[in-house]
Parts: structure tokens; C-alpha cells; sequence
């Protein structure tokens, strides 16, 4: 192995005296399964947000193919919540998770709120990089508002996919009450029970609710307790308990497939009736369910994905370093994505009509996209690396 590879994976070797062998620590105790479950979950975002309108504005009808292409792009954030909760006992302590938080999370996302009002004009192709630099102005106030209400999309449509930072945020506000109940004693699995049953209840009655009216029955609001964000999390760790039983399983792998395809085959379905119903009412409503991220199907068919890439076995040990490489990125690609998407104005591919062109789009979009997300992510993280390595220096020259 050489330098330059042991040390882009911090670690060191051991001997292994049974295999005669040596064994990377750090990779050893990483879950590289996790890792390829949030490079697809990345992927997944950025299809959803590729993914042509389905309430097709050049030809004023419903694109149903469109409606079963969304079907298959609506567990990306359901992912990411699940792996939280997978993560949610790992032995840190409550003061390191605000830091890291802080630090890794609302750091950047400040920077990209602030740097996308400076160049909001440029990003959208209304006027010059250089105009932008020369006439910039930051709503200081208005982001603190913004921040306040959890809400920044108001402040510039480059922010609307912020909002999962402040689900994140109401996570980690929530962990110290999830650690109580994310435990295997007796009373802690019968809380977890209650608070998983309660929030599943309450997605489901609300999905029914867009087909049934139901009669409004106060002691029903109870089912409300639990936010979404926070069924996602309780299963995420319920899969931690069960990992041992779906880490390389063949069958569970099959079969959660065959699962993931056909729920988001009946929710395609449900989707269609759902869009027909309300066809001249409710039309953003319309829109919004068929990738909505808390309905009964996405329960359903995040769970069969998570299982699925969990379950499935990754052997080939070049990958892996390459799906690890990517991993640490998803979420610098999940904030620079959004500027690019906004960049090359995706309504001028709402003109495309037959499936198989929607499909070829997305395809290339995805990987494109991904890609060039994650070489300017790469390029910040150099220079980030590179200051550091300066103001170090400049720090150890003045001592």
C-alpha cells in the first residue's frame, strides 16, 4: 500500500496473526454498506430534483410517464434519515453532535445562503459574475428571519432545498429524548413501539385522508406527537439493532428489490388516481404528493431500498475506496447541485415527450450532474485544506 493511500484513509496496519495478513483499522470498523446507501441517497436527490414536471407546462397535460419515472426518485431524504438513526448510539456524547453540527452542517449551509445572494443574478443568468461582485447585496436581517422561521425559500429559490437542514436541526434537537427509548432494555423498546406505531398511524391516516373523508375525532390528534423526521430516525435504528441479519443476505436482497419495485409500481398507481381526482383543483398539492417524502409508500419503499443496498455484498475493494471517497461529499454535492440545476435552467428540457428520451435525460442529468457537483466540492475542499496549512504555518512562523 502506498504513503499517499494510507493516509487518505487515516489509518494504520495491524497483524492479523489468524489470516496472516494486515487489516486497515479504519475500514474495518467502517460500515462501507452505509456509505453506498448515501452516495445512492445523493443520487436520488438530485433525480428528484432533474426530474421533469409531471403537470407538463409546454403541452398543458399530464405526462404519466413522467408520474412513473418521480415514482422511483422519492427515497433520497427517507435514506438519509435512516441512516442517522442508524448512527444515532455510535458512543458520542450530546456537546460533540452540536459541534459537529454546527461546524459541518449550519457552517456551510450559512456560507451557501449568503453566497447565493450575492450571485443570485449570475445563477440564474439574469446578469454577470463580475455585476454580482460589484453590486451585492446580503439581507443580513432577512436571513436571520429566515433562519428564525424555518423557512429560507423566500429569500431565493437557489434555498428551497434547505429546508432538510432545518429537519436535521429538529433531529438533533430530539436526541437526548431518542437515546432513552433507542435502547434494548424492556420499558425503552415498548417506548419505541408506541412513538414508531403513533407516527406510521398518522402517515397513514393521512394519506387516506386525500381519497376518504374522515370524521374529525379529537383524541386523534395525539398521533401528531411524533413528527415524520422522527419515524425515519426510530427505523433507521431498528435496522442497526437487525443489521446482523440483513448484512449480506442474498434473499433479503432479492427480495427487497422485488419489494422496491413493486411498491413504487402501486404508488405510481395511487399517484395516477390521486392526480385524476383532483384534476382541476389542488394543483400544486397535485404535484408535490407524488414525491412527497412522508407518505405510507416512502416508509415502504425506503425500507425495501435501505435493505437492498445493505443487504447487498461489496467485495471488490477498489470500490469500496471509491464509493468512500464519494461518500464524504454527499453533502457538499447536495448544496452545490442546486446552484448548477438553476444554472442550466431545466425548462428547456420540458419539451421532451417520449419516455425513452425522459429516461435517457435523467440518466445522463444524474450522473452528470453528480459528477460535476462533486469536483467542485473536491476543489472547495482543497483550498479549505490548503488555508489551514497556511494559517498554521503563518501561526507557527510568529511563535
Amino acid at each position: 500500500m502506498k504513503v499517499a493511500e494510507r493516509e487518505l484513509i487515516h489509518t494504520v496496519e495491524i497483524e492479523d496473526k489468524t489470516k496472516e495478513n494486515k487489516i486497515p483499522i479504519k475500514e474495518k470498523n467502517r460500515d462501507i454498506s452505509i456509505d453506498l446507501i448515501r452516495v445512492i441517497a445523493c443520487l436520488t436527490v438530485i433525480g428528484t430534483h432533474l426530474c421533469l414536471q409531471v403537470l407538463n407546462q409546454c403541452y398543458n397535460r399530464i405526462d404519466w410517464s413522467r408520474l412513473l419515472e418521480k415514482s422511483f426518485f422519492t427515497d433520497g431524504v427517507p435514506l438519509f434519515f435512516m441512516i442517522t438513526g442508524f448512527f444515532l448510539v455510535n458512543g458520542r456524547n450530546y456537546s460533540k453532535i452540536l459541534k459537529s453540527t454546527a461546524k459541518k452542517i449550519l457552517l456551510p449551509s450559512c456560507i451557501f445562503i449568503v453566497l447565493t445572494q450575492i450571485f443570485y443574478l449570475f445563477i440564474v443568468n439574469k446578469e454577470s459574475f463580475m455585476y454580482c461582485i460589484q453590486n451585492f447585496n446580503i439581507d443580513i436581517i432577512g436571513i436571520i428571519q429566515a433562519i428564525l422561521k424555518a423557512d429560507v425559500t423566500y429569500l431565493n429559490s437557489t434555498c428551497a432545498h434547505l429546508w432538510y437542514i432545518f429537519s436535521y436541526v429538529k433531529i438533533v434537537i430530539w436526541i437526548p429524548v431518542l437515546w432513552l427509548v433507542c435502547k434494548e432494555t424492556k420499558d425503552a423498546k415498548m417506548a419505541r413501539k408506541i412513538m414508531l406505531g403513533l407516527g406510521i398511524a398518522n402517515i397513514f391516516l393521512k394519506d387516506i385522508q386525500r381519497f376518504v373523508v374522515l370524521p374529525v375525532i379529537g383524541e386523534i390528534s395525539i398521533l401528531n406527537i411524533i413528527c415524520n423526521e422522527i419515524v425515519y430516525v426510530l427505523l433507521g435504528y431498528e435496522l442497526f439493532v437487525n443489521k446482523d441479519k440483513i448484512k449480506n443476505n442474498r434473499k433479503l436482497c432479492i427480495i427487497s428489490l422485488i419489494g422496491f419495485v413493486a411498491i413504487n409500481f402501486i404508488r405510481y398507481k395511487v399517484e395516477m388516481k390521486y392526480m385524476v381526482l383532483n384534476y382541476f383543483i389542488d394543483i400544486v398539492d397535485r404535484e408535490n404528493f407524488m414525491e412527497w417524502r412522508y407518505t405510507g409508500f416512502n416508509i415502504i419503499s425506503g425500507l425495501f431500498l435501505f435493505m437492498f443496498l445493505y443487504s447487498f455484498e461489496l467485495k471488490n475493494e477498489k470500490l469500496n475506496k471509491v464509493i468512500l471517497w464519494l461518500s464524504d461529499k454527499t453533502f457538499g454535492i447536495y448544496l452545490i447541485h442546486y446552484l448548477i440545476l438553476a444554472k442550466i435552467d431545466l425548462y428547456k428540457f420540458e419539451k421532451i415527450e417520449k419516455f425513452e428520451f425522459e429516461l435517457l435525460y435523467l440518466i445522463i442529468g444524474v450522473i452528470s450532474i453528480f459528477i460535476f457537483s462533486t469536483i467542485i466540492v473536491y476543489l472547495i475542499q482543497k483550498i479549505v485544506k490548503l488555508v489551514i496549512v497556511l494559517k498554521k504555518y503563518l501561526n507557527f512562523e510568529k511563535n
